[in-house]
């Protein structure tokens, strides 16, 4: 019987459907952040530019180039990009200037002009648009704040956390951040007001690297190849650990699929809620950054090579 079963478990295991890449998006460089809407696909790179191109296209449409600043021996070098986002026709840039320091620049994509909101040494390391007039950021210190465009002044500037910040991902209708640091829990806060309402803490114990935020799951992937993804009351809907330390993953809008990184060969799981495998998603040539979902049957990845756009059956 046992040896019936084990076959059966082989079976199913090469039995998984691997699918390739639908488009390979390459840029000049290697990529370090990535946003896009419908209209644009948008790469910051590691040598201080930032290259748009039509995503439909993939022409490249123009280049921003950010000012080098000087390191800790006085030499020049590309500007580091923290964050990037876009909402309509305005690009968000959070980047670092002299002595650490941290510069948020709104790019206009009709004008094509490029304008400093403010400098600050406040460690500020990843920034959203919540609305046309408001951005919230993560701090370094686990902290997060509100900042409204039109005034240039700071709505809130709260700590959430007790630990250093990692990342943070807003649900679809931005109400709500999750927030995940080095102490492998989420908290959850409204983006509004800048309260915590919740900290969950599952199975994740070491530090977060990616979160997702759907309308009512979050995916928490943490160092220690634990994968967990909860409800907004906290409790558990899955666990699992990973092959290999998961450093992207996402949930499908409808709830019902995730994708993370699975190996060592930089390859793409899709699982169901039932925590079984679908696809395996075969093509980057580096370790992940960040991923996805376009919709239930597209999901977009990127490597510091490169951005794949994957079509599901």
């Amino acid at each position: 019987m046992k040896k019936i079963i084990l076959f059966f478990l082989v079976v199913f295991a090469f039995s998984i459907e691997k699918l390739h890449p639908s488009k390979i998006i390459k840029f000049s460089y290697y990529i370090s952040k990535i946003t896009f809407n419908n209209q644009y696909i948008i790469a910051g790179l590691e040598n201080g530019k930032i290259e748009i191109k039509n995503f439909k296209s993939l022409n490249l449409i123009s280049t921003i180039n950010l000012p080098k600043i000087h390191d800790f021996m006085g030499d020049l070098i590309p500007m580091p990009i923290y964050s990037l986002d876009i909402l309509d026709n305005k690009l968000l840039i959070l980047a670092q200037g002299e002595n650490a320091s941290r510069i948020l620049y709104i790019y206009d994509l009709n004008q094509n002009k490029l304008s400093k909101i403010f400098q600050t040494p406040k460690t500020l390391m990843k920034a959203k648009f919540i609305d046309k007039n408001h951005i919230i950021f993560g701090y370094l210190s686990d902290e997060i704040a509100l900042f409204e465009i039109s005034s240039k002044k700071w709505i809130y500037d709260n700590q959430i956390g007790e630990y250093v910040f990692s990342t943070f991902a807003l649900n679809p209708s931005k109400t709500l951040i999750a927030l995940g640091d080095e102490s492998g829990n989420v908290k959850i806060a409204d983006t509004k007001t800048g309260k915590k309402i919740k900290e969950i803490i599952g199975v994740n114990k070491d530090k977060t690297i990616a979160l997702s935020f759907t309308k009512h799951l979050i995916l928490n992937a943490s160092v220690d190849k634990k994968i967990g993804i909860y409800n907004l009351n906290g409790n558990t809907k899955l666990t699992l650990e990973s092959k290999f330390i998961p450093y992207a993953a996402a949930i499908s809008p409808n709830e019902k699929t995730f994708a993370y990184e699975y190996d060592d060969k930089n390859n793409i799981m899709i699982k169901n809620m039932n925590n079984q495998n679908l696809y395996l998603l075969t093509g980057h040539t580096m370790t992940l950054s960040d991923m996805k979902f376009l919709n239930n049957k597209t999901l977009i990845s990127f490597s510091p090579a490169e951005i794949i756009i994957w079509r599901l059956k």
